[in-house]
């Protein structure tokens, strides 16, 4: 936290199941305060293990809306910018009953929807190991909240999606409200300094510029020094530069 509060002004709180079940809304509050008395920003990212909203099995459903309610009642403590879920949508389990898993997968999110757009706050469903964009495009179209929409992690499209990162950006860009930014080379999750590896960051980039597009900007670095280091590598790049500067012309 003395790093966070120190040297950052915005930061996104991670929550796992054991955070949820150990954390008072007093705690969270405390250290989101600390952040925000900086003039920090405060995103949230949901707990993932093991849930898969659109489970066939009904009691994993059961469990997925109980931590997700768990996690509701800190995010109308702190109402924070923007809430990050996974789906826990597999392709090597799923694939067989896509269908039923949508439509299990849409119930399950509804209601969390209708209490994020009441309370405004902003949802958005990140890929893992979906193979391409079709599934959270057909949930964001199902489901038609401006509450709810995509977070693209580039460093998960590059280890495990089959469709390349400028087809994942077409299909998903109205819908694009965050992006989480570490490198790999499409060999495992790495979670590597930007521009340590192969992912083609100025593609990003440019497309945002292209299209006058300005999602948030999440760093996932597992180690302190990986931090400096995807700053570093962030500041070499002239297609992230003249993006800020975009940014800067529009407000």
């Amino acid at each position: 936290m003395d790093l966070v509060v120190g040297a950052l002004v915005n930061v996104e709180f991670g929550f796992a199941a054991s955070d949820l079940e150990s954390c008072t809304p007093e705690d969270v509050c405390a250290l989101v305060l600390r952040v925000r008395e900086r003039g920090g920003s405060i995103t949230f990212h949901g707990p993932f293990w093991d849930l898969n909203m659109g489970s066939v099995d009904p009691a994993i459903r059961e469990v997925v809306r109980s931590r997700l309610d768990s996690l509701f009642r800190l995010i109308e403590k702190v109402l924070p910018e923007r809430v990050v879920l996974h789906t826990g949508f597999d392709p090597r389990h799923h694939d067989g009953h896509r269908g039923e898993w949508i439509e299990h997968g849409l119930a399950t999110l509804e209601p969390f929807v209708r209490r994020a757009e009441r309370l405004g706050v902003t949802l958005v469903l990140e890929n893992v190991f979906e193979e391409g964009p079709e599934l959270h495009r057909e949930l964001l179209e199902r489901m038609q909240s401006p509450w709810l929409g995509f977070c693209l992690d580039v460093g998960h499209q590059h280890a495990f999606s089959k469709t390349a990162l400028d087809k994942w950006l077409e299909a998903t860009w109205p819908y694009l409200k965050e992006v989480h930014l570490h490198d790999n080379d499409g060999s495992c999750d790495a979670h590597l300094p930007v521009g340590a590896a192969t992912i083609d960051f100025d593609l990003l980039f440019e497309f945002f510029i292209a299209r006058g597009i300005s999602p948030l900007l999440t760093l996932e670095p597992h180690t302190v020094e990986h931090l400096y280091e995807t700053l570093a590598g962030l500041a070499r790049l002239s297609s992230f530069n003249n993006f800020l500067g975009s940014r800067r012309e529009n407000g």
